[in-house]
């Protein structure tokens, strides 16, 4: 005798087998499987009938998870596209910013020529080193998996994060430089670390995706 709930039960094994693993989206194909049973009954089809035409109508396990991660991936794209205008952005505004502030408040600061054009050259830096991340990044290795790539990326900000800590906690207290020496120091410092960290980040994230739109496509 057909067992209407245990063939549900059934069909969810079908589901997690098929990889679909995440609560919510099982939750919701299980409501929509049941409304679709519900309405097929009241049409005149009995349990089993409207069991066997609901699954056909909402699809195998392995198609229905091919669906989720083409979902997925397009949510992923978005986001990553939303951090490239980020770093796009703060790559090209700081220097840009910096110019025009230097030329005006370069007296402030207490800076003379040579630094501010050395303070404008840290700034430039910081924007060569990430965008060479990004240009070179068929010189990455290819990680395949998000969350190891997140991982490699904590790596890699981690020892940037220390060195500011390094640097203003035991480098610059001990030395006596003027307003416009420290300042240039500081901008030397801390932006081409964060840079070269940034670069590391785009290239290894964009050698990854391009892969992953190869194999989509």
């Amino acid at each position: 005798m057909f067992e209407l709930e245990q063939a549900i039960v059934d069909w969810r094994r079908q589901m997690l087998a098929a990889g679909i693993k995440t609560p919510v989206p099982l939750e919701e194909l299980e409501i929509h499987l049941r409304e679709e049973i519900e309405r097929r009954t009241e049409s005149g089809l009995n349990e089993a009938e409207a069991f066997k035409v609901s699954v056909q109508k909402i699809g195998p396990a392995q198609v229905i998870q091919n669906e989720f991660r083409k979902v997925e991936a397009s949510k992923e794209d978005r986001q990553w596209q939303n951090m490239q205008i980020l770093f796009v952005a703060l790559t090209g505004l700081v220097p840009l910013m910096g110019s025009a502030g230097f030329s005006k408040q370069g007296a402030f600061w207490e800076m003379t020529p040579s630094q501010i054009i050395a303070a404008l050259a840290a700034l430039a830096s910081f924007s060569l080193l990430a965008w060479s991340g990004r240009l070179s990044y068929r010189l990455f290795p290819v990680i395949p998996t998000k969350r190891t790539r997140d991982t490699v990326h904590l790596v890699c900000a981690l020892p940037v994060a220390l060195w500011w800590v390094a640097f203003l906690c035991l480098i610059v207290p001990y030395y006596g430089f003027t307003v416009g020496q420290l300042f240039v120091t500081l901008l030397w410092a801390l932006f081409p670390p964060m840079g070269a960290c940034i670069g590391l980040i785009w290239g290894m994230e964009t050698a990854a995706r391009k892969k992953e739109a190869r194999a989509r496509s």
